[in-house]
């Protein structure tokens, strides 16, 4: 199994647990430190209080959008951590200032491939 020993772990923020728990399980067992927020607010604090190699986050979610997580990122933390949007509403989304869009339900080839892409960059 490919570990990535270096790499600081990757958020996922989804209102949806099966997610989380799904993305969480495939993530770890390709070697990816993984920790997750059910919520957008519990996100943004574990972003204000770590340091993540990239941020997956949901765009609709009940608190706080995915977009007003990538707002709080660039405009408060200042961190140019790169932040995926995973969406089944591509047409909730107000702009395209993410690194990277995943239209649910995508496929987990791509979403590893945009993950280790954003990741070798930074």
């Amino acid at each position: 199994m490919e570990t990535h020993p270096a790499a600081k772990p990757i958020l996922i923020i989804d209102d949806e647990t099966s997610i989380l728990t799904v993305l969480e399980k495939i993530l770890s067992k390709k070697g990816y430190c993984v920790e997750t927020a059910s919520t957008g607010k519990a996100g943004i604090r574990k972003i204000e209080n770590n340091d993540y190699s990239l941020i997956l986050t949901d765009i609709k979610m009940p608190d706080i959008s995915g977009d007003q997580i990538l707002d709080h990122m660039r405009n408060e933390i200042k961190k140019s951590t790169p932040v995926v949007a995973m969406s089944g509403t591509p047409w909730l989304l107000s702009r395209s200032n993410f690194d990277a869009v995943l239209i649910k339900p995508y496929h987990m080839k791509e979403l590893l491939s945009v993950i280790h892409r954003l990741t070798q960059e930074s």
